[in-house]
């Protein structure tokens, strides 16, 4: 098992970010810490990894591997109950997304295609 650590500027605030690997090559769940709404969320994905390319403003190439989320997705109130779970394409929802209360109610069901909620 393998932990990251991880610092972030998010919105003026900065979190802290600890990763535990479940599977090398298909997910993550992530553990964090959230300083502006001071709750700690666990968040499990599937994810694929792609090379992207960008250039700076000299015009020298920079590459980054950036993870896109691909596959269930399911997040955690604070006290462990499920908060939302829903489907990712490609980054993108996609299919029936739902949301939950902290006492594990119901609260809303959404219908997501590539991104884009239907009315």
């Amino acid at each position: 098992m393998r932990f990251i650590l991880c610092f972030a500027l998010i919105l003026g605030g900065y979190f802290t970010v600890q990763s535990q690997v479940i599977d090398e090559n298909n997910g993550k769940t992530y553990y964090y810490y959230d300083s502006i709404s001071h709750k700690k969320v666990k968040e499990i994905f599937h994810h694929i990894q792609e090379y992207r390319f960008f250039y700076d403003k000299d015009g020298n190439t920079i590459d980054t591997l950036v993870f896109i989320k691909n596959g269930p997705y399911t997040r955690y109130h604070e006290n462990g109950k499920l908060a939302c779970s829903g489907y990712y394409n490609r980054d993108r929802k996609t299919g029936t997304w739902k949301y939950y209360s902290t006492s594990g109610t119901l609260i809303k069901t959404e219908e997501w295609l590539d991104g884009n909620l239907k009315q």
